[in-house]
């Protein structure tokens, strides 16, 4: 067979065993991207281009040694370890890129993340601030209105103590007051009901105690010829115009009539005594 030359394609011999031969030597481009596309993003598969001695491919007879063509194609072939190296540096240096790239992202976000998070947490803090200062502030006011309402309550206690001591001590001479009034009552009473007995008989009629100047309230009687006693009665010695018919205590002078006797006196005018009752005497 003769020698012929291919312009294009790997180096190609005629036969059965050159052919297996070669074949198991190339490296196919096809695989060799597809395997290195898969280590880039959105690219396209590289191809390898032959280079100016690939072009040239010799064919050479069956009769020439298996040996000398071997080595020529090997010669002619493209150095595959050196390929190899070119892929894995490519590789790592895009894994490089993207892992570069990955950090940055990852560092940004992180950034990112903490900023909001610090936003968000100073917003909450700020919240939960003013509520608490809020809160405390009704307190502190609940505090001083509880406080001006117990000093009010208090002030008022010790009024109503102070009232309480005056009303019992007014009830004590209340209740001594009456009892003497009743005492001095009772013993008016007995002996106005002992007057129309002693005048009947002719007797003395009972006359108050009074000063040398104090007129009786109750008249001498003069026996006549016949025995008739005739009372005679003094005025008021207070305006000098009606009938003494109120009794002063605790002088027991009869010296104001009714209406002095309603008026608010301090001492009895006829011994200046300190007045602390009265009593209404029906003299029809």
């Amino acid at each position: 067979m003769n020698n012929q030359i291919i312009a294009d394609g790997f180096p190609v011999a005629f036969g059965d065993r050159q052919l297996q031969h070669m074949q198991s030597r190339a490296i196919d481009p096809i695989k060799t991207a597809a395997s290195f596309n898969k280590y880039h993003f959105n690219q396209s598969p590289a191809v390898l281009k032959p280079g100016p001695a690939q072009k040239i491919y010799y064919a050479f007879d069956s009769d020439v040694p298996m040996t000398a063509q071997k080595r020529r194609s090997v010669a002619f072939s493209p150095p595959q370890s050196l390929i190899e190296a070119q892929l894995v540096s490519q590789i790592h240096q895009q894994q490089s890129d993207i892992d570069l790239f990955v950090a940055q992202q990852t560092q940004t976000l992180r950034l990112e993340l903490e900023a909001r998070q610090r936003t968000q947490t100073w917003s909450l803090a700020s919240a939960v601030q003013s509520a608490i200062v809020k809160k405390l502030k009704q307190r502190d006011d609940e505090i001083v209105r509880m406080g001006k309402l117990n000093y009010v309550l208090q002030e008022r206690a010790k009024s109503l103590y102070v009232e309480n001591q005056i009303l019992r001590d007014l009830a004590r001479t209340s209740e001594a007051t009456a009892n003497t009034l009743r005492s001095n009552l009772e013993h008016v009473l007995s002996q106005v009901d002992e007057l129309p007995a002693t005048v009947a008989t002719g007797g003395d009629v009972f006359h108050p105690p009074v000063e040398e100047d104090a007129v009786s309230s109750c008249g001498s009687c003069d026996g006549g010829d016949g025995g008739d006693v005739t009372a005679v009665t003094g005025g008021c010695k207070r305006c000098g115009e009606r009938t003494a018919s109120v009794l002063v205590l605790p002088c027991r002078h009869l010296c104001l009539c009714t209406v002095c006797g309603s008026a608010l006196l301090q001492a009895c005018p006829v011994c200046d005594t300190v007045m602390n009752a009265s009593v209404h005497v029906n003299m029809s």
